[in-house]
């Protein structure tokens, strides 16, 4: 067995446990679905894309893939980066406000995690900002921090 199978089968399990927990509520139709409907669905789906991937460790098996250590090959300096920007990010969006946290905190991402030139990280910093602060304060109406200039 390798990873995806038994990864697949874990979730193939999940998903019939959902399916089952989800018969004991009203299951409705499509016209009209019931409180059960939703998980009943999701717990087929599971089942559907597990089943899939079960096929497709058992294709990758006999070509020869055997159990491989899954921690080996991580990076661990960059998830350690990036778990201490999040940590960053989190502290700092109060005090400096939601643009001024993401503009460095996508810059940072840009320029330590996946090197790139600093106009690719400037204008990629402003840009990133500026879009979620459109899409979350202009449109959606979301009350994000300001910082102290009131931005």
């Amino acid at each position: 067995m390798n990873h995806d199978q038994v990864s697949s089968g874990v979730l193939l399990v999940i998903g019939a446990a959902t399916c089952l927990g989800a018969l004991s509520y009203d299951l409705g139709g499509l016209s009209s679905p019931g409180a059960g409907f939703m998980p009943f669905l999701s717990g087929l789906a599971m089942i559907l894309f597990s089943g899939i991937g079960f096929i497709h460790g058992s294709i990758r098996r006999k070509k020869g893939e055997r159990w491989i250590l899954l921690l080996q090959g991580l990076q661990w300096k960059k998830a350690a980066l990036i778990l201490l920007a999040l940590t960053a990010y989190a502290l700092l969006l109060e005090p400096l406000g939601f643009l001024t946290c993401t503009v460095f905190f996508i810059a940072f991402l840009l320029r330590a995690i996946v090197p790139q030139r600093w106009p690719v990280v400037i204008m990629g910093g402003l840009a990133a900002a500026l879009a979620s602060y459109l899409i979350f304060e202009i449109w959606l109406q979301a009350q994000l921090p300001k910082g102290p200039w009131g931005v």
